[in-house]
This record gives C-alpha cells, sequence and structure tokens, in this order.
C-alpha cells in the first residue's frame, strides 16, 4: 500500500509540476490562445480525428508536443530494465487518461489569473461541452481510465479496480488539499 500511495503522490506531483508549467507559459489565455504555435488547417484528416478526441478542442503544436513528451515520460521505465508487457501498457494507459484529467484541472487550481472561480462553461472557450459541471472530456477521459481498469481486472489482475479506485480517490484528496492550500496561503487567487 505504502508504495502505490507514493506512485499515486509522483504522478500527482508530475501533474501538478506539469500545470504550474504550463501557467508560466500560457499565464490567462489557456489553450495556447496567445502562443506562437504550430496551427495545423482544420480540413486535415488527422486535426478531424484530433478535435473529436479532445472534445472539439484546437490541435497545436504546443499541445500534440506536450502529450506526446507525457507519454514518452510514462513508457521511460521501459527503457531502464524494465520488461513492457501488455498489463504494464494497459496500466499506464489507464493512468495516463487519469493523469491528463488532474493535470488540465490543476492548471486552474494553480493559475492565479484564472483561478477555479471561473472554472465554468462560460469562461473556458476551449472545454465547449459540459456535464454536471465539468469539461465532458474529463468524463470521457475517466470513463476511458475505469474502462482499462475494468479489462486489467477481468484478464490480468482482480485487485486492479481496487487499485484504480485509490488512485482515484488519491488524487480527488491531494487536488482538494491543494486547492484549500492555495486558499489559505494566498487568498486574493480566489
Amino acid at each position: 500500500m505504502f508504495f502505490l500511495l507514493l506512485k499515486i503522490s509522483y504522478i500527482f506531483i508530475m501533474a501538478l509540476v506539469l500545470a504550474i508549467l504550463e501557467v508560466q507559459i500560457e499565464g490567462a489565455n489557456g489553450w495556447a490562445a496567445n502562443l506562437p504555435t504550430w496551427r495545423p488547417s482544420e480540413k486535415k484528416k488527422y486535426v478531424k480525428f484530433f478535435k473529436k478526441v479532445m472534445g472539439g478542442k484546437e490541435m497545436t503544436g504546443y499541445h500534440l508536443s506536450m502529450f506526446s513528451f507525457v507519454i514518452l515520460i510514462f513508457h521511460f521505465p521501459f527503457f531502464f530494465r524494465t520488461e513492457w508487457n501488455l498489463i504494464s501498457e494497459l496500466d499506464i494507459l489507464s493512468i495516463f487518461f487519469l493523469f491528463i484529467v488532474v493535470w488540465d484541472y490543476l492548471w486552474f487550481v494553480v493559475n492565479p489569473s484564472f483561478t477555479i472561480k471561473n472554472f465554468r462553461h462560460d469562461y473556458i472557450f476551449w472545454h465547449k461541452k459540459w456535464l454536471f459541471g465539468l469539461p465532458l472530456d474529463y468524463w470521457f477521459s475517466v470513463f476511458i481510465s475505469f474502462l482499462i481498469a475494468i479489462i486489467i481486472s477481468f484478464f490480468f489482475l482482480e485487485s486492479y479496480i481496487i487499485i484504480w479506485l485509490i488512485m482515484l480517490f488519491v488524487f480527488i484528496v491531494l487536488t482538494l488539499i491543494l486547492k484549500f492550500s492555495i486558499k489559505i496561503l494566498k487568498p486574493e487567487w480566489e
């Protein structure tokens, strides 16, 4: 259990550091709105696919690079003494889909120019569709992560669904702790 909590905390810290980095780069202008980044033609098939998978978000070179970097980081152990196998790959993908939700939400938590108070449809142009107060792509990512966790539990490791639920719970708790810590330390942010 200790190693699992350590792993989850480490992944949370990775999401937090990436969120802070993105705030430093984007500031109050989410989804690379003011960055001099590559923006391919929306007529391209791969751009249409990206938009569909990403809930209508614009494809940018910045975000393609960031997502590629993160997936490479998650696969890093396979290049240094960890043998690749299907269970490990599915585990990484399940974690990745949870990670991107945490990472994105933390952008709002740590962004003093935007604030969590403005985490609503009318303030966030890049999250096109919302359901129950959260962007639809958050729900989609959590669902994909959960689906992969079910596959792992059913075919490989029965207890994985419990591990997944613990991971989700710890991510939520750490996010709440961070939110309240920021509120106490920097009340002008909210």
